[in-house]
C-alpha cells in the first residue's frame, strides 16, 4: 500500500482508536482467548528442490508470515477472518500506533488473536525538530518493547516530509535520526523502513507516466518538482542514497527495507545491499508489479541467492469499511478482491506460469511471469525468516469463531 502524503506520514494510517467500537471488538477477540495457544508446529517436510507446478498454489502445506500490513484498530477481527481464509498464520501491523495511543490496545489485540496480529511501534517523526527528541524517542522505544512491539515501522515521511527547525527537508540519514535506530538495536527491535517511493512517482505526472491512474487518483503521491514548504523534492536517487547510508551506518540493527529494498525496479542494486550489509533484509509488500517485471529466471536466481534475507509482505490495509490492496485507485478496494490479491502473490512466487495478472493492477497494466521457487526457498520467504528475525512461532490453534 503506497502511504498517504508524505507531509502526513508521521502517523500511522490506521485509523485513530473509536475507544467504545474497539473495547467492542477487543471482547470479542478476548472471549476466546483461553482456547487460543501459540506453540511451535512442526515444520511442513522438506520437498524435493524441483519447482511447483505450473497452478499448483497455493501450497496448503506452507503457512506464512506477512511482516507488512495496516490495520486498523476497528478492523482487527475483519483482518484476522481474511488472513485465515488466504492462510495467514501471522500478521505484523506496520499501523500498532504509539505508546500514548494505539500501541496498547495492538498489544491487547495480539493477545486476544493468539498472537496472530502483531504490532510495530510507530515514532512521531515531526518532533525531530524539538531539541529533546533524541530523549522522546529513547523512552517511547523502550515503553514500545515494554508494551509487546515486535518492531518499529518508519514511513517515508523521513526523507519526504519530515522538517527540522529551519523548515528544510530532513534527509532520511540525518543524524538526528540516528537515536532511533540506535536504541531499536540496543532493543532488539527490526526497523522496518519505507524510503522513496517508485520512480514514476518522482517524474512528471502527465499521461506517459506508466503510474499515471494511481498519481491521478492520489496527486499527494507525487514527488516531482517542488514540495510544500518550498524545498525541490530529492530525486529517487538521492533518496536512496541517503537511504543505503543509514543502513550502513547501524551494522547492529536489523533493518527490513520496505517494498523490496525501496528500489524494486533495480534489483541489482538490492543485490548488491544484500551483499554489502549482513543486518539487512528486505520484503516484498506492494512491490510484486515492478520487480515481476524482470525475467523470470533472474528473479528466480535473486530469491534463490538470497533467501535467507528475503520476507513476505503484502501492504494489505484492512479498515471497517473497505480494504487496499498493495495501492488504490480513486475508489477503495473491496473485500471480496483479497483472494485474487493473495492468489496473484501464490501464482507469482510458487508457479512458472507465464503472463501473470500481478497483484495490484492500478499499478501497471503488464503481466508477470511466476518464477516456480523451490518448496525450501518458499518456506524461508513465507514464514521462516520471519521466525527467525521476530522470534515468532507458527500458531497451532485456530480461535474460536463466534457469530
Amino acid at each position: 500500500m503506497i502511504e498517504a502524503n508524505a507531509k502526513h506520514g508521521n502517523l500511522p494510517r490506521a485509523n485513530p482508536p473509536r475507544v467504545g467500537r474497539t473495547r467492542a471488538y477487543l471482547a470479542l477477540l478476548l472471549a476466546c482467548g483461553s482456547a487460543c495457544t501459540c506453540k511451535p508446529s512442526t515444520p511442513p517436510p522438506q520437498t524435493a528442490e524441483a519447482p511447483l507446478g505450473p497452478t499448483a498454489a497455493p501450497d496448503p502445506g506452507l503457512p506464512k508470515i506477512d511482516v507488512h500490513m495496516h490495520v486498523a484498530l476497528e478492523a482487527a477481527d475483519i483482518a484476522l477472518t481474511l488472513m485465515r481464509d488466504q492462510g495467514i498464520a501471522i500478521g505484523l501491523n506496520a499501523s500498532g500506533g504509539f505508546p500514548e495511543s494505539g500501541l496498547p490496545e495492538s498489544v491487547a489485540i495480539a493477545t486476544a488473536s493468539a498472537g496472530r496480529l502483531l504490532p510495530y511501534c510507530n515514532i512521531q517523526l515531526s518532533r525531530a525538530a524539538q531539541p529533546d527528541f533524541a530523549d522522546y524517542v529513547h523512552a517511547t522505544l523502550t515503553q514500545c518493547k515494554a508494551l509487546g512491539a515486535r518492531g518499529v515501522k518508519i514511513p517515508k515521511s523521513l526523507g519526504l516530509g519530515v522538517v527540522g527547525p529551519s523548515g528544510h527537508l530532513l534527509a532520511v540519514d540525518d543524524p538526528v535520526f540516528d537515536p532511533i535506530f540506535e536504541d531499536a538495536g540496543r532493543l532488539h527491535l527490526p526497523v522496518l523502513l519505507h524510503s522513496g517511493d517508485p520512480k514514476a512517482f518522482f517524474k512528471p505526472a502527465t499521461r506517459d507516466n506508466e503510474r499515471f491512474a494511481e498519481l491521478q487518483a492520489h496527486p499527494g503521491w507525487s514527488f516531482y518538482g517542488i514540495s510544500e514548504n518550498g524545498d525541490p523534492w530529492p530525486t529517487w536517487e538521492t533518496i536512496l542514497d541517503q537511504f543505503e547510508r543509514r543502513v550502513a551506518r547501524h551494522p547492529q540493527t536489523t533493518i527490513i527495507g520496505a517494498h523490496f529494498g525501496n528500489a524494486a525496479e533495480e534489483p541489482e542494486r538490492v543485490a548488491r545491499m544484500l551483499d554489502s550489509y549482513p543486518n539487512y533484509f528486505i520484503d516484498t509488500a506492494a512491490r510484486v508489479p515492478e520487480f515481476g517485471r524482470h525475467a523470470a529466471a533472474k528473479m528466480r536466481a535473486f530469491f534463490v541467492r538470497y533467501q535467507d534475507r528475503i520476507l513476505f509482505g503484502s501492504d494489505l490495509g484492512v479498515g471497517r469499511e473497505s480494504v487496499t490492496l498493495g495501492s488504490s485507485g480513486a475508489e477503495p478496494d473491496r473485500r471480496t478482491g483479497v483472494p485474487r490479491f493473495f492468489q496473484a502473490h501464490w501464482l507469482y512466487f510458487e508457479t512458472q506460469q507465464p503472463h501473470l495478472t500481478h497483484p495490484t493492477p492500478i499499478q501497471g497494466s503488464w503481466t508477470v511471469d511466476g518464477i516456480g521457487l523451490p518448496r525450501s526457498v518458499l518456506e524461508k520467504l513465507y514464514f521462516r525468516n520471519a521466525a527467525r528475525l521476530f522470534s515468532l512461532s507458527i500458531p497451532t490453534s485456530e480461535p474460536s469463531r463466534r457469530n
